[in-house]
């Protein structure tokens, strides 16, 4: 209809349209040339993400004190390379341990609020820690249905401790009003100028890391025509930039790979940033509306201090006002790597040093050191890992393609001795060696494209020669599928479930019960069985009672706490069963995944 005369529309109900479109193909193809240069962008958008999986495993009291968590340690080199694969393993263990402690609060109990308080000296990383935390909740509001990347689901009002209770008050009511914010932060006059500092000014593809804030420079301006009538005017159409990380921008870049190659870009860490359009209202008093059309870019060269908060740069000149405190001079001269990039223009005044007599921030933290310290409610498997004991991990980690970056670095992940990983996503020519580990087990797609298939099973290099894999069965019909692996270790099995959401009962219990089967004709009695049955344990799903039976007849008990969820969709069809009833078993969290990792400790004779 687009590239053809037009028709009456009933006429596309037609059985006879795929012929008549065969037919018009050649006429199509060369209208759309004309009109849309760069419309083959997205032709082949499939092979650049991942289809999306049809396999759905689902369908006010205020806090008393703050809890306090104090960084004060050896400085990190915590590295977050991209917002969906949030990197953490560097960080000192006090803020690496905060992140997954959260994020049950916040998808559990997402109305409820809570006060944490972080502290810590120059470079200990407390402002990656926050943005950390603000990208891993980003990501998850950004997936929850019917909610859009460009809302504001996370608002840092206050990212610097320098704040007065005035200013606090006066950003509250700005945050208040955002929906109402005239311009729609688009400037009347842009200057652009390149090798010059920006910053985006809108949430262009959050999950990629190109949001609000984001710094950048400029490298090149792309100049053509917009599609106005009677316009013919040459302006900048779109505009290259490089980020501070590499990593940024990096799907952007990938799926506007054509309009790169079209503008002539040949440095690979550049990334276009094109025009947007926005509406405002010119005054509340009219229904008139303004539409800006503009780059979604502001200059960025100088920074007051509150907003260099979490910068560090090589070279830095501090412009000293009489009315600098002692909180904003220290902000703004830990911005800097070395004493010899530190420049200062006007009088410097040593500032009055704190104390608990002059200093009520001092007294606060200080009383909630002693007080009100933040105490950790998951137990990580690096806290109990020792010689005596076996940790085994099992995760749907929802495409290892994706996150295998996240899985590399994860110390949690590497802190147990056996992995075992559902809905891999993977292809047989993918590679995943983690150092120091082995891959006993693994099952990839047999299609070309991926899906929500594969499992994968690490066992740490030094445990493999007492590893036996004693069982391995695989049913698949359709888009309906179930995996079971065994494996022994130590006088001990583990088994391995995952269950498509319509793979039926009756199947999976087959496989167990040979798997079970097999390790009794083996002499070893202790199993622990593991993995994604997408059953509810709750009595309203149809299965729940047939499972129960199941394991009870085999004398399997429930050993996950079955009032924990295992999923964002707050249920518990990740689950843990065990012909020892003191296996210690626990739910973690995940920042990647909407199932979150269940483990168990067995001990080690």
């Amino acid at each position: 209809m687009l590239f053809t005369a037009w028709r009456p529309e009933p006429s596309l109900l037609d059985p006879t349209l795929p012929v008549q479109f065969s037919q018009l193909l050649e006429t199509i193809q060369s209208n759309r040339n004309n009109y849309c240069k760069y419309d083959n962008t997205f032709d082949n958008i499939d092979v650049d993400l991942m289809e999306e999986d049809e396999e759905n495993d689902e369908e006010s009291t205020v806090a008393p004190q703050f809890k306090i968590l104090d960084l004060n340690e050896t400085p990190s080199d915590f590295q977050l390379e991209m917002p969906h694969t949030e990197k953490i393993a560097s960080q000192t263990e006090a803020s690496r341990f905060l992140l997954p402690n959260l994020l049950p609060e916040i998808k559990t109990n997402p109305s409820e609020p809570f006060y944490h308080f972080i502290s810590g000296g120059a470079g200990v990383g407390k402002s990656l820690l926050i943005n950390s935390i603000k990208q891993v909740l980003e990501r998850f509001w950004i997936h929850q249905p019917n909610n859009k990347p460009d809302d504001i689901h996370i608002l840092p009002i206050a990212p610097t401790g320098t704040k007065s209770k005035a200013t606090i008050g006066y950003m509250l009511t700005q945050a208040q009003n955002l929906q109402h914010k005239k311009t729609q932060n688009m400037q009347y006059l842009l200057k652009l100028c390149t090798e010059t500092k920006y910053i985006v000014s809108h949430n262009i593809a959050v999950p990629d890391g190109i949001s609000n804030g984001s710094p950048c420079i400029l490298k090149k301006v792309i100049y053509g025509q917009l599609c106005e009538k009677g316009n013919r005017e040459q302006i900048p159409i779109r505009a290259c930039v490089q980020f501070e990380k590499e990593t940024t921008g990096e799907k952007t870049r990938q799926k506007l790979k054509n309009i790169i190659q079209a503008d002539g870009i040949a440095d690979k860490t550049w990334t276009p940033i094109q025009r947007i359009c926005r509406s405002f209202s010119l005054n509340e008093n009219t229904h008139i509306q303004v539409t800006r059309n503009q780059l979604p870019l502001l200059p960025s060269n100088a920074q007051t201090i509150h907003c260099s908060q979490s910068c560090t740069y090589k070279n830095i000149l501090v412009f000293i006002t009489k009315n600098l405190s002692r909180k904003l001079l220290y902000t703004a001269f830990s911005r800097v790597e070395s004493l010899q990039g530190l420049h200062i223009s006007g009088i410097y005044k040593k500032p009055i040093r704190a104390t608990i007599e002059n200093d009520p921030s001092l007294r606060e933290m200080i009383r909630m050191r002693s007080e009100a310290q933040l105490q950790f409610s998951l137990t990580f498997p690096e806290e109990v890992k020792n010689d005596e004991n076996i940790i085994a991990l099992f995760h749907n980690v929802r495409s290892l393609n994706l996150h295998f970056p996240n899985v590399c670095s994860d110390k949690t992940l590497l802190a147990c001795d056996i992995i075992m990983l559902a809905e891999t996503w993977s292809q047989p020519a993918d590679r995943y060696e983690i150092d120091n580990f082995s891959i006993v087990c693994r099952t990839d797609c047999a299609s070309t494209k991926r899906k929500a298939f594969g499992t994968l099973i690490y066992v740490k290099s030094a445990l493999l020669p007492h590893i036996n894999i004693l069982f391995q069965n695989e049913s698949i019909s359709g888009t309906n599928h179930s995996t079971v692996v065994a494996l022994t270790v130590c006088s001990k099995t583990v088994i391995m479930v995952y269950k498509s959401p319509k793979c039926q009962w009756l199947v999976l219990q087959q496989q167990l019960q040979q798997a079970i089967n097999t390790s009794l004709q083996n002499n070893v009695h202790e199993i622990a069985i593991m993995g994604d049955f997408n059953i509810k344990y709750q009595v309203s799903d149809p299965n729940f009672k047939n499972l129960n039976e199941f394991m009870i007849q085999n004398n399997c008990l429930m050993v996950l706490d079955p009032r924990k969820v295992s999923t964002d969709h707050n249920s518990l069809i990740d689950l843990c069963f065990s012909t020892n009833p003191q296996t210690n078993s626990f739910i973690f969290e995940s920042a990647t995944s909407d199932h979150k990792p269940i483990w168990i400790e067995l001990s080690n004779p």
